[in-house]
């Protein structure tokens, strides 16, 4: 099991975990049809670079709330986005580690009361609770690190190509105190 503190940062390790390669090819994942009555958002597009000794993208469009976490071998359940082929169950990765909930001006992440926690550089979060993204996030879903790039939000313009992944600014995340 891995496990870190609360709300400290995660220290490096002194050698990543083994895991077992991955598929031969990057994983473009598209997130099911929505239900009816189910509210649709414009889409957006994410990719995922996973850090450690067999690093990978895997890619994922998103207009509606999607799972993130690794299937579970003995039950039907599988994640719209799963990490098994990547070390997940190694990693400490839940069956529903997290969400990604797609807004008009933001992606959220959301912990699922996950046993190792999803981190977001550096910073745990707390179950339950919408943690908007950036382009360029360091997320870690218990051990498994990636960085998140933003490559189309729905107020981008899709008639124009793209040479870099956007980079959207935001206020300070930070608080300073006075010793």
């Amino acid at each position: 099991m891995v496990t870190k503190p609360l709300n400290e940062p995660r220290r490096p390790y002194d050698e990543d975990i083994p895991v077992a390669p991955p598929p031969e090819h990057d994983i473009v994942a598209q997130a099911p049809a929505h239900a009816p009555g189910e509210q649709a958002y414009p889409e957006w597009r994410v990719l995922f670079h996973l850090h450690g000794t067999q690093s990978s993208t895997v890619g994922l469009d998103v207009w509606r709330v999607t799972v993130l976490g690794r299937a579970d071998p003995m039950s039907a359940f599988r994640p719209d986005l799963d990490y098994a082929p990547y070390g997940a169950m190694r990693y400490g990765v839940s069956r529903r580690h997290a969400l990604l909930r797609p807004g008009e001006r933001d992606l959220y992440i959301v912990d699922q009361n996950s046993t190792n926690g999803t981190w977001v550089n550096g910073q745990r979060l707390m179950p339950g609770r919408d943690f908007p993204l950036s382009d360029g996030d360091i997320i870690e879903l218990g051990a498994l690190r990636m960085t998140v790039r933003i490559v189309q939000s729905p107020g981008d313009d899709e008639s124009a190509p793209k040479e870099t992944p956007k980079r959207r600014m935001r206020g300070w995340r930070f608080r300073f105190f006075k010793w």
